[in-house]
């Protein structure tokens, strides 16, 4: 028996014989598996992020989102109505508000606050479901079904429930989406 550090036929000169080649062979089928482990762990841990071509998509997703969470939060705001505090609800509807749909709203700041106070009303609502019609560029259009209550002097003190349609025109200001337009849609 031969020691394979003293053959010659097993340096680096030498021929490395059928044992050295199947060696090689080995080597390289692991490296390459090795390679498609690598790829297929970074698909994985990065998902979309991996593939250039998703990031269009998710950029539209985030502008929906974002478009959807404004239109409701604003719908929200618009509906609130209580009598004995009408100064902070409707800052909060001013707050979400721009253009001629802000200017519209601050004009009828007073009346908003005599007529809720005279009709000791109250109000809540609650979005059932926005849908966006479409975004470009800066502006949106959302439609937003959502459900309220009514109490005042008229309903004896009774809730009375309500049902409301919207059509809110949405434009972007920075990082923020605003409603420029509010409907009521029959």
């Amino acid at each position: 028996m031969t020691d394979p550090v003293l053959d010659p036929s097993t340096s680096s000169g030498g021929p490395a014989g059928p044992a050295g080649t199947s060696w090689r062979w080995a080597n390289i089928v692991l490296m390459v598996l090795a390679l498609l482990l690598a790829t297929t762990a970074l698909l994985f841990t990065r998902g979309a992020a991996a593939t250039s071509g998703d990031s269009k998509a998710q950029a539209l997703s985030r502008q929906y989102e974002d478009v959807t969470a404004a239109a409701r939060a604003e719908t929200l705001a618009f509906l609130t109505v209580d009598y004995k505090n009408m100064d902070p609800l409707i800052q909060e509807v001013l707050d979400g508000a721009t253009g001629a749909f802000k200017s519209q709203y601050r004009r009828t700041r007073g009346t908003l606050k005599a007529t809720a106070r005279q009709g000791r009303s109250e109000a809540t609502g609650k979005v059932r479901e926005v849908g966006i019609g479409d975004i470009e560029g800066d502006t949106a259009i959302a439609f937003v079904a959502a459900d309220g209550s009514v109490t005042n002097k008229n309903t004896d003190g009774q809730a009375q429930p309500r049902a409301y349609r919207f059509k809110l025109t949405m434009l972007r200001k920075g990082d923020k989406w605003l409603t420029s337009d509010l409907q009521l849609l029959s």
